[in-house]
């Protein structure tokens, strides 16, 4: 015999259980605390997904019933920047397999399936007690009282029955959604029926958002999304409508006005709806009698799947029951088992989703998880920025254009770029901004705007530009700094300053000191000195990565070190890779820095130590297949010095640094291979302590499991292998010069042989 079950929460979850359970011929009750089925609006569409909630709806017998209730061409997708423009359709062929419905169209769907009186109304659970043996009775805000063996909860986020099993509590989860509605949206709001469009619309950038969906009837539901504090929600009056509507709409001054209709002109009260999640991993120990599932057992930000869940885990809780008729604790733990391991997975996707919304890549990271565009970024370029606050490297600017030109190691068919404002004191503004290669420029827009703010600390992408890059073309990035803008967040040696002034895409470009003259070449940035000269790689202020699209990279390799990676032997590298190789190469070296150690305080530049900024500057490159270590002797040529002596490592300290870095590549999937140390400068030849120290990190890289690049013996001298053979050294006999860098690149070139067999 199978007990009754009790439901508290007539949702979409409890009226599935209670369905299947019906159909299994198991009694059910659902105590529901509104007054009717009529008491108040269900919200808006859902869309239901194949494995999820049509596999419940399947489980109830009512397939038929609900493919009658489609909203024919919902599943439709846009994505418009806050201009208005249009960056990524889908239409609704028909194949999506998530087709939309109207939630209380599906509610009263299972209502009308289940026998009269299953539902309960007007029945608001006030507590529940525990009498043991699984029995547990429930009290009513009405006096009444009722005892049972079977007890599920199914009553949402605020659930009566959660803490019966879990002593975890919803917490905020950083964002906000404030509901507005408009109605006859094709003859009242043409524009922004337009904009819409059929189905989902969806305008984002960092931080907020707004979501429309087309419903049917002529109205579109629109969710309006902001990642504030509960704080700055709770200083917004929503009783006062017209007040929290203009706050709200003072979030997104400069959208389009079509998209801004969607707050301003709603024809009901906005609605705040704050997000709120449970721990991703939420379990509990099996108590017998009592269960959860949906928003009870596993909330979560909206994804599109928080509706489907919950009707699949009453479809599945049903069936546990009914296939367990005499031991309802064994199918309550099987149903739970389940249900953690998918919940825990959809819940972290959930929070991923969220970030792709409303972090900082949005909308782009947003499209290509939907399928937008086919754009599969790879770096093509790439430069480790670092600290220059408090150093005379450059002066500073103030209405003056920046001209960076910076050679594609890989081609393709769309490129982006990435600006970098990690170590200033304050934001940063970007007037206008250009990309060029060969003789086309294009304006380059952030998020559909053509000036952007970057805040201290944080970094922002450019919209994708459609434009041809070809391996070893030269990409030219202009940025227009109106405003005084300190040389802060930096790296490479050579760029371009402009006369005063916005030159972004200019041709010819007006180099400072320079005059535009009819017939006068101007000298490029790209301008090479003589061979045994200091190796300059490109470079400059604020930009960080170069990446394009369309192209389909053999390997992503990532070059990690000190100055001689810095000073360009990766960009030599790239360059004398053949046409169609498809190998991108990407420097991430600082000159100064360290394995160990951050950069002393008077020299901020050299940079945080190799171990701290391995994650952002290695992990954090898109799609990264290889890593090469190639540092100097910076972690025992600079104490004693530079540094205090006491920051002399020993030989074994060096090899464990090393040994970090290979085991974090590694465990990312990364292969590894190992670049020899030359020799160091002249003032350190006679310590015969830290000539010990290079051969000995030599012989260890030598001898290791991993392929060595073997610099040292490029470019040492063949007659006293403690210096640089003078052909490939720079002034300062301690850097390579510029043809050594070349020697060092084709050092690389010859051990890719080993690494990409």
């Amino acid at each position: 015999m199978t007990t009754p079950a009790t439901i508290i929460g007539a949702g979409l979850g409890g009226l599935t259980l209670a369905r299947v359970l019906h159909l299994n011929g198991v009694p059910a009750t659902v105590y529901e605390l509104d007054p009717s089925a009529e008491a108040r609006t269900q919200g808006g569409q859902l869309d239901i997904h194949e494995h999820t909630g049509q596999a419940a709806l399947e489980a109830a017998g009512l397939t038929a019933q609900f493919r009658a209730l489609i909203h024919e061409g919902a599943e439709a997708t846009r994505v418009l920047s806050p201009r208005g423009a249009l960056l990524f359709e889908e239409p609704d062929d028909g194949t999506g397999g998530r087709p939309e419905v109207l939630r209380g169209d599906l509610r009263w769907l299972l209502l009308d399936s289940l026998p009269e009186g299953t539902v309960q109304w007007d029945r608001k659970l006030t507590s529940v007690t525990a009498l043991g043996e699984g029995r547990h009775e429930l009290n009513f805000a009405d006096g009444s009282t009722v005892t049972t063996g079977l007890l599920v909860g199914a009553d949402g986020a605020w659930s009566k029955v959660r803490p019966l099993l879990s002593d975890a509590a919803p917490v905020y989860a950083g964002a906000t959604f404030v509901e507005t509605y408009l109605y006859d949206v094709d003859e009242r709001h043409q524009a922004t029926a337009a904009a819409v469009g059929a189905g989902v619309m969806y305008a984002l950038t960092p931080g907020k958002g707004i979501t429309a969906h087309r419903e049917a009837g002529g109205v579109i539901h629109t969710y309006v999304e902001l990642a504030r504090s509960e704080e700055w929600f709770a200083a917004i009056d929503f009783a006062d409508p017209a007040a929290a509507t203009a706050r709200i709409a003072a979030e997104f001054e400069g959208w389009a006005a079509e998209l801004l209709a969607l707050i301003t002109d709603g024809e009901r009260p906005p609605v705040a709806r704050m997000i709120h999640a449970l721990p991703d991993d939420h379990h509990w120990r099996r108590v017998p009698g009592v269960t959860l599932i949906g928003d009870a057992a596993h909330l979560m930000p909206p994804s599109g799947e928080g509706a489907n869940l919950a009707m699949l885990d009453g479809a599945e809780l049903a069936q546990a029951i009914a296939a367990n008729p005499g031991d309802i604790e064994a199918a309550l733990a099987g149903f739970e088992e389940k249900m953690f391991a998918r919940s825990s997975a959809e819940a972290a996707d959930a929070h991923a989703i969220q970030e792709l919304c409303l972090g900082e890549r949005a909308p782009y990271a947003f499209i290509e998880f939907i399928g937008g565009h086919g754009l599969d970024w790879v770096p093509a370029w790439g430069q480790a920025v670092s600290d220059h606050r408090g150093e005379d490297d450059e002066p500073d600017f103030d209405d003056v254009t920046v001209r960076m030109t910076v050679p594609a190691s890989i081609g393709g068919s769309h490129v982006r770029v990435e600006l970098s404002n990690r170590y200033a004191d304050g934001p940063v503004r970007i007037g206008r901004a250009a990309i060029g290669v060969g003789d086309r420029f294009v304006e380059a827009t952030f998020n559909g705007q053509s000036t952007i703010e970057i805040p201290a600390g944080e970094s922002r992408w450019t919209d994708p530009i459609e434009l041809t890059v070809r391996h070893a073309d030269d990409v030219l990035v202009d940025i227009y700094l109106p405003e005084p803008t300190p040389y802060a967040t930096a790296a490479g040696f050579r760029f371009d300053r402009s006369l005063p002034g916005d030159f972004a895409g200019a041709r010819p470009f007006p180099v400072e000191g320079s005059a535009l003259k009819p017939g006068i070449a101007l000298r490029p940035a790209s301008h090479e000195p003589d061979g045994a000269d200091w190796s300059l790689p490109a470079g400059g202020p604020f930009l960080c990565t170069v990446e394009v699209a369309g192209a389909e990279p053999r390997a992503v390799i990532v070059a990690f070190g000190a100055s001689s990676t810095a000073m360009g032997w990766p960009q030599y590298a790239a360059g004398l890779l053949p046409d169609g190789s498809r190998i991108a190469i990407v420097n991430r070296g600082i000159p100064g820095n360290r394995v160990h150690l951050d950069a002393p305080a008077k020299t901020p530049s050299w940079g945080l130590a190799g171990l701290t900024r391995f994650d952002d500057d290695v992990l954090g490159t898109a799609g990264a297949t290889h890593l090469v270590i190639a540092y100097n002797s910076n972690d025992w040529g600079l104490p004693g010095r530079v540094t205090s002596i006491e920051e002399m490592p020993t030989l074994g300290q060096l090899i464990d640094g090393y040994q970090q870095l290979i085991r974090r590549a590694e465990a990312a999937g990364i292969t590894v291979a190992l670049a020899t140390i030359t020799p160091l400068g002249p003032e350190l030849r006679g310590d015969e302590a830290r000539e010990e120290l290079r051969q000995g990190l030599n012989e260890w890289i030598r001898s290791s499991d991993h392929t060595c690049v073997d610099f040292d013996a490029a470019i040492r001298s063949q007659t006293d292998p403690t210096r640089l053979h003078s052909e490939y050294a720079a002034p300062d006999d301690t850097h390579p010069s510029i043809n050594g860098s070349k020697r060092l690149a084709q050092t690389m070139i010859d051990a890719l042989a080993q690494l990409l067999p």
